[in-house]
């Protein structure tokens, strides 16, 4: 005979996911720069991109196929371009991500 599992309720679930959301919510708006942004290679390599490219308005710094301004976008770790010539850098933002959950973890073995 198997033994039933037993699992929090579903409130109790739903309790835990929104506690994990807001954490992160509240980790990722006090550590921004360090966790919502590229590295510096990435950065570079993206805007030699944008630059070469016949939709990127040198005077105004800015794509003409989205209307982004490029320093910003580029910098952004999970945004990416409208024609495909450069993608979110989910690696590095899986990497990140597990770094906050380590840490949010550690967090709540110290309460």
């Amino acid at each position: 005979m198997s033994e039933e599992k037993q699992y929090p309720s579903l409130g109790k679930q739903a309790k835990n996911l929104a506690n994990f959301s807001w954490d992160l919510i509240k980790y990722i708006h006090e550590n921004h720069s360090a966790v919502l942004f590229t590295s510096d290679d990435v950065y570079k390599q993206r805007t030699q991109i944008c630059k070469s490219c016949d939709r990127f308005d040198d005077m105004e710094n800015k794509c003409m196929e989205c209307g982004c301004y490029i320093p910003g976008k580029a910098r952004i770790i999970l945004d990416s371009c409208p024609l495909n010539k450069w993608t979110a850098d989910e690696n590095s933002w899986q990497e990140k991500f597990e770094q906050i959950t380590e840490k949010l973890d550690k967090k709540e073995e110290d309460l």
